[in-house]
């Protein structure tokens, strides 16, 4: 079982998830758990979560906000990979939420690191604290009492 798939049966062990369409997602309040199943695994892997805006109707990705933590034997300059993923060829030429969106949502941790990988989830989960009520402004519909930001681990 690779990494996030184990995470995420872990997590469903512990916090319950929600099946959606053969798949299972987790509110935040669930995802805040995984630190505490990390520290039991006693390995990490690279992991991905992505939000989703989940209704009675429809299942849209916030792909924009997804977690990628990657783990390699040696850490690259962040602002190089940005740049590299961007097609720039300097920060100037971004955005300044953009940068910042980057910053909370795409880590390269060395293996074994595993309270680096821990604190870089924590770090992501206390960002998407803050985004998901303008997530919840740009996604929720009117007159839906069943809708909500929830989370996909791989």
């Amino acid at each position: 079982m690779d990494f996030g798939k184990h995470c995420s049966a872990e997590l469903e062990k512990l916090a319950g998830g929600h099946w959606r369409d053969n798949s299972l997602y987790f509110t935040l309040e669930e995802i805040n758990q995984l630190p505490s199943i990390l520290k039991c695994l006693n390995y990490i892997d690279d992991l991905v979560i992505s939000p989703f805006h989940i209704t009675d109707s429809s299942v849209m990705e916030a792909y924009w906000c997804t977690l990628s933590i990657k783990t390699v034997n040696q850490i690259q300059d962040k602002s190089i990979v940005l740049l590299s993923e961007a097609g720039k060829s300097r920060l100037g030429e971004l955005e300044d939420h953009y940068i910042e969106q980057w910053d909370y949502t795409y880590y390269e941790i060395l293996k074994k690191d595993i309270k680096g990988f821990i604190e870089s989830l924590n770090r992501y989960i206390t960002y998407m604290e803050r985004r998901e009520n303008s997530l919840r402004e740009e996604y929720d519909e009117p007159n839906h009492n069943n809708q909500g930001i929830y989370y996909e681990i791989w």
